[in-house]
C-alpha cells in the first residue's frame, strides 16, 4: 500500500512497443529518455511499459529476441534514470491468452517460458521496477460476466505468473507483481478474482 501511494500519478507509455509492426507503427514517436523526462517533469511517479513480446519472438519455442529484450531494458533505463517506477507486462500480444480449459496448458507453459526470460533479464533491479504478469484477459470479444471456466483459468494464470518469477531468485524473490483480475473489470475482479499463492507477504499488488 505504501509503495503504490508513492506512484501515483502514474503514466501509460502504450501504442508503443505494444504495436504491431513496431514501435512507431500505431503513430507513436519512439520512446526517449527526453520523452520520459518530460512526463517526470510534468509530475509523473511512474511508468507503465507495456509489451507485445511475440512480436519479435520465435512462437515455437517462446524465444524472446535479444534485441526486443535491449529495447525494453533501455526504456527501462530510461524510466529509472529519473528516479520513477516502471511496470513491465505481458500486454494483448495477438491475443493467445485465452482463459479456457482448451488453452489452460499450452497458455500457461507459455506464460512460463516467457516470464522466466524477462525475469531473469531484469533480476537484479530494485524495487521501482515491477512486473505486471498480464494485461485485460478475456475470451477474444466476450465483454460479459465470466463463467467458472474462464475466471478458474484466469486465475490460473496468475498464480503461474507468481510462480515463474519467484523461481527466478536474487530479487525476483520478493519483487512487487501486479496479477489482474478478468479482464481487468473492476466488478468481476472482486466478485471472481483469487490471489495467488506467494512465497513472501505484501508484495503483491491488483
Amino acid at each position: 500500500v505504501e509503495l503504490a501511494k508513492e506512484m501515483v500519478p502514474g503514466w501509460n507509455v502504450g501504442n508503443s512497443l505494444d504495436a504491431i509492426g513496431g514501435e512507431t507503427a500505431w503513430g507513436n514517436p519512439k520512446i526517449s529518455q527526453r520523452l520520459i523526462d518530460s512526463i517526470r517533469a510534468a509530475g509523473f511517479h511512474a511508468v507503465r511499459i507495456p509489451v507485445a513480446w511475440s512480436n519479435s519472438m520465435d512462437t515455437t519455442t517462446y524465444t524472446i529476441d535479444p534485441a526486443l529484450m535491449n529495447r525494453v531494458e533501455e526504456v527501462i533505463s530510461y524510466v529509472l534514470n529519473d528516479s520513477m517506477y516502471a511496470i513491465v507486462n505481458i500486454h494483448w500480444d495477438g491475443g493467445w491468452m485465452q482463459p479456457t480449459y482448451a488453452s489452460q496448458a499450452y497458455v500457461n507453459n507459455r506464460l512460463a517460458a516467457m516470464w522466466r526470460q524477462i525475469a531473469i533479464q531484469f533480476r537484479d533491479y530494485d524495487d521501482r521496477l515491477l512486473f505486471a504478469g498480464t494485461n485485460e484477459v478475456m475470451v477474444t470479444g466476450n465483454y460479459g460476466t465470466p463463467t467458472v471456466e474462464y475466471y478458474t483459468v484466469q486465475n490460473s494464470f496468475n498464480q503461474t505468473f507468481v510462480t515463474t518469477v519467484r523461481s527466478t531468485g536474487g530479487r525476483n524473490f520478493y519483487r512487487h507483481l501486479v496479477v489482474q483480475g478478468f479482464n481487468t473489470n473492476i466488478n468481476y475482479t472482486v466478485s471472481y478474482f483469487t490471489a495467488p499463492n506467494d512465497v513472501i507477504t505484501n508484495r503483491l499488488m491488483v
